[in-house]
């Protein structure tokens, strides 16, 4: 599904990405999740912005080394789809490249979305109502899916800007 928010293009991602290994770096970045089937007519976007790190080899987090040694999860394994165009930045998948970020957890740095419907802003419990029952319960509730790291489709990222901690 495609809409008229602008991205940039896939080399310019990676060039501003690459640039900010391990440093931290506000990004901003459209989904477009499918509708329920009752909503199947309706184009739904979300642009979302967070603070964000890049270039960082997920073994190496020192959570991951952590619930290694305490026995809350198994060793590190290869990715689970799509194999790695530029360690640890880019993963490539079916003719398409996607970035791989880690999430800032400090600082109160909480990501920011907007949700639109159609072109039009909506709230987020609207744009909820659009989504399938596993989608919806994944928006409305962010603490049970917190993860260490995620993905992006590269032309889905629409910018980035340098962050500097405030002091």
């Amino acid at each position: 599904m495609n809409t008229t928010t602008a991205s940039l293009t896939a080399t310019e991602v990676i060039n501003k990405i690459l640039n900010t290994k391990g440093s931290f770096v506000k990004a901003y970045w459209k989904s477009n999740p499918k509708p329920a089937a009752a909503y199947k007519n309706v184009i739904l976007e979300k642009v979302t912005s967070a603070v964000v790190r890049a270039g960082v080899n997920f073994a190496n987090l020192s959570s991951v080394k952590d619930a290694i040694e305490n026995g809350e999860r198994g060793e590190v394994q290869s990715l689970p789809w799509g194999n790695w165009k530029q360690f640890p930045y880019i993963i490539e998948h079916k003719d398409a490249e996607y970035i791989r970020l880690y999430p800032s957890t400090g600082n109160n740095h909480f990501p920011s979305s907007t949700y639109y419907a159609d072109g039009q802003v909506v709230d987020k419990e609207t744009f909820a109502g659009y989504l399938t029952e596993s989608e919806r319960k994944k928006l409305l509730n962010p603490e049970d899916n917190a993860v260490e790291c995620f993905t992006v489709k590269s032309n889905n990222i629409l910018g980035t800007e340098d962050y500097e901690e405030l002091s």
